[in-house]
Order: structure tokens, then sequence, then C-alpha cells
């Protein structure tokens, strides 16, 4: 053996390790290290990246009742037993199955048009390790699978009650462990309750009872603002550079924007104040996200201004120069912004709503100028394209029966309210009935019943209506007092005709 090889040393071999089981899965997979921050990862979030959570050990006993349980329930995906993972909690076999109905009917259908992680995946995440949040998600999934019930199997009305009774039982539960969360945690962990107070709203809204989820939301939203103006306490509170107040700035705000813009198109007695601040257009758009944001804060300061006549009309003329410049830049923006994406992308249903919304935004934006029905009467070619996308949209799209999103139910209803046309508000109904549905605040029946009536009242003895212009000035209905009971399925309303000072006798409409 020569020197050199006596004094050669042995290869050095690779220190024998386990990985670490703490980080998420999808930095496990590509062999970084894991911040860690929940409920999803910095690494995840920042590169693009879905991130999709964290497994939490379960315990000797957990893991033995859930094996005995096994062998009595009915089997689920993977995915959907996954997110029973909780040490001190083991759902029983019906929430074991809300939350798999949760996943794979409810969040796709309240998403409506667009998609959303929050609602198909941060949801049942942060519902692993908060109590408050999963007993949320099986209250709303059980009511959701009675309401889908009552409309795809209404000869057996006994198991939509059991079922709507079961949710309105987890959803009493649910409230008591959210508000022994907010006693426990105040203002710490501010995401949680938010994100309940969300689960709230959406479960009072398919329960049809307005006047709770406007409660809810009133709260939410002076919650929202005391959080952005930084009113809340300094110790122990979510901090808007923490993981959680993140997640309110980048999820939670822009989802609570959109609700309150469909609710003030119904209700105009929530506050003026939006839970984010004012922003600028005049930036291209990089997504859809981004674009769709930008259209939320625009439209929740165009629709308030548009159905509340309190307003003064020079207050209207100072906020219109920036916001007819406003409305213009954004579509400028998304126009721009369509052209780098595919035919596909360009011809999309949340490509089209987003237009019609913007289309009939800036129809309002102008028509609250004047106090004179008939201005209206310039739009008709408005009115029907209106009429004519939202058609084409409906019937090329899967029936959703319930979403929580923007859609098409307020537009058509515009259109059927404000268009004296009696071709095209009639098509505008007739689209409403075709295809029932619930959109937030919106029932499309109790709508189309509203329309009816307006139309009764504005033809009501003028004789053959051929045209817009055979419906006077004199005949237009300019006010409505409605109520709204959507769980009993009942309006009241009343209507004051342009240059009246006399209400009509109330009238009741049921379906």
């Amino acid at each position: 053996m020569s020197a050199d090889a006596a004094n050669a040393r042995p290869p050095r071999k690779r220190a024998k390790h386990t990985r670490s089981k703490l980080g998420c899965g999808v930095c496990r997979i590509r062999r970084v290290r894991c911040d860690r921050t929940r409920p999803a990862c910095e690494r995840c979030t920042k590169t693009g990246r879905q991130c999709d959570g964290y497994a939490v050990k379960e315990s000797n006993d957990t893991a033995l009742l859930a094996k005995r349980d096994a062998s009595t329930s009915p089997p689920l995906s993977a995915s959907a037993g996954s997110l029973v993972l909780s040490r001190d909690t083991l759902l029983s076999e019906q929430g074991c199955r809300a939350l798999d109905y949760f996943r794979n009917k409810t969040a796709p259908e309240l998403c409506g048009f667009f998609e959303s992680d929050l609602w198909s995946t941060l949801i049942l995440q942060i519902s692993r390790r908060e109590p408050c949040v999963r007993q949320m998600v099986v209250a709303l999934s059980s009511l959701h699978e009675s309401f889908h019930t009552a409309h795809t199997e209404p000869s057996y009305p006994s198991s939509t009650l059991t079922l709507r009774q079961r949710a309105i039982g987890e959803y009493g539960i649910g409230i008591g462990l959210l508000n022994k969360h907010i006693t426990t945690q105040g203002w710490a962990n501010l995401e949680i309750t938010l994100l309940c107070s969300i689960l709230c709203v959406t479960f009072e809204w398919l329960r049809g009872d307005y006047s709770a989820a406007l409660t809810h939301l009133k709260s939410s939203l002076l919650v929202m603002s005391q959080w952005a103006e930084g009113k809340q306490p300094l110790v122990n509170g979510t901090s808007v550079s923490s993981p959680g107040g993140y997640m309110i700035r980048t999820q939670l705000g822009p989802l609570w924007t959109s609700l309150v813009l469909q609710a003030r198109t119904m209700v105009q007695d929530l506050p003026c104040h939006m839970p984010l601040p004012e922003e600028e257009t005049s930036e291209p758009f990089t997504s859809l996200q981004q674009a769709r944001k930008a259209l939320d804060i625009l439209l929740a300061y165009v629709v308030p201004d548009s159905v509340s006549r309190k307003l003064e009309r020079s207050l209207r003329y100072a906020k219109s120069l920036n916001l007819e410049r406003r409305l213009a830049e954004w579509l400028q923006n998304f126009e721009a912004f369509l052209l780098t994406q595919n035919v596909e992308e360009q011809e999309s249903p949340r490509v089209t709503i987003m237009k019609l919304w913007h289309h009939t935004a800036h129809m309002i934006f102008i028509a609250s100028f004047s106090d004179d029905e008939v201005y209206f009467d310039s739009f008709v070619e408005d009115f029907t394209n209106i009429v004519d996308k939202a058609g084409e949209l409906l019937s090329s799209t899967a029936t959703q029966q319930f979403s929580v999103d923007i859609g098409t139910v307020p537009l058509l209803y515009y259109v059927a309210l404000k268009c004296r046309h009696p071709l095209v508000r009639r098509r505008a109904v007739s689209i409403l009935t075709a295809a029932p549905r619930r959109e937030a605040v919106w029932d499309s029946i109790g709508a189309s019943l509203v329309v009816e009536e307006v139309i009764r009242v504005e033809e009501e003895g003028l004789g053959p209506v051929c045209t817009q212009f055979d419906i006077p000035s004199s005949s237009r209905v300019y006010n409505m007092d409605i109520v709204t009971d959507v769980e009993h399925r009942r309006i009241w309303i009343k209507t004051l005709k342009q240059g009246s000072s006399s209400w009509s006798e109330e009238k009741v409409l049921t379906w």
C-alpha cells in the first residue's frame, strides 16, 4: 500500500437526520425551512404558493377514538378526514359529514362567479385549530344542505326541517364558542373574531334573518374601523404587521367590503365608513383580484349615493369629478389588463360580471344627478345590453342557488325597476324567475315580485304600453318602503309616485 493510499481519508458521509414535521407540507416537499406562520406560512404566500397548513399530532387516545369511529362511520375523502385534527375535539359523524359537505358543495357555491382561497382553503385550515370557526362551518354547512334539500327534494319537507333544526342548534353552539373566544381573547386573534362574524352574516342571510345579519355587519364594521384607525389596545392586540393583521388586510377586509356593498344595495342605515380606506385606481392592474378589489371600493361609494335620496345635490357634485375619473380609469386599466390574458379568461364569467357591475355603476352615478325618473329613458340601450349579457351568463354557467358574492340578481332588479320599456323590463323579470337564486341579501323570486308590483302600479289605467314614453312621469314610482322577510317568504311594500306626497296602501307579497 502506498503512503498516499495509507494517508487517504475515507469519503465523508452525510450525517443522518430526520426532516422536521413541524413545517407546512409545501415547504417540506420543497425541502426549505418553513417559518411556520399561521394560518399560512409567509414563505408560501410571498411566492404565490398555496400553503396547505400544518399537521397536528394526535394523542394516543384521540387516535384510538378515531380508529374506533372509523369502523362505524361512512368513509370520507382523505382531505375531509384531515380536517378533524384537533387534539381536544373529536367531531361527531354528523360534524365530519358537514365539513365534507362544506368543502365540496358550500364553499364552491358561496364564491359565486369567482374563486376564493378564503372559502375553499383558509377557513377549513383555520377550523382545524379554532373550535368557534369549526362550529360555525358545521352550522353553515348544515343550513346550506337543508336549503339545497328544500329545492331538490320538495316532496320530503320533514328531512329539510330536520336539517334546518340541526343547523340552528349547531349555530347556537357556535355563537357560544364565539362569545367565549371574544371574552378570553379580546383584541388578540382579531382575525378569528372577524372570520366568525363573516360566517354569522352568511348564516343569517341564508336563513333569511336580515335583521340579525345587519347586527353582525354593524358591530363588525365598527371593530374593523377601530382596528384600521389604530384604536385597539397596544397590549394583546392584533397588529397590522402581524400574520393576523395581514390576513385581515388581504383576505377579510376585501370580503367585508363586498358584503357591505351588497347589504347597502338594500339597507340604507349601515354606517357610512367602509372597512377599507379609499384607494386610487391609476396604477395598472396586475391581477384579476386587484381589479376586483378596486371595483368593490368604487361600487361602495357609488351604490350608497344612488339608493339614498337624502344627499344634498352639492355634496353629490363635490364627489362627482373624482369619482367619475376613477370609474373611467378603472375601465381603462381593466381593459389593458385583459389584453395580457388569454381569450378564455377575457370571456370568463367573472370578467363578464365585473364589466356588468361597472356598466351599471356608471349608469347609477350619472342618473344620481337627476331627480326625474324620465331621465332613465335615455338608458334603454344600456339596459338592453345588461339584460342580454346577464341572460347569456346565467344560461352558460352552472346554476348556483346561494352565493355571497356579487351576481346578477341586483343588476336585473335595477334594470326591471328603472327601465320603463315594457319588453326589456319584462325580460329581466323572466330571467329572475327562470333561475331562482339567492345572492347575499337578494332573492331572485322576491325581487321579481317587487318589480312586478311596480310595473302594475306604473301601468295601471294607462291602456296599452308599447314603449317607455307611454308611462308619464306622474305614474312612475319614485320611492318605495320595503320590509323583507325571506325566512317566511313575505315582503311588505308601499310605493310613492313621482310628484306625489301620498304613499300607497301597504301590500303583502308572498311566494
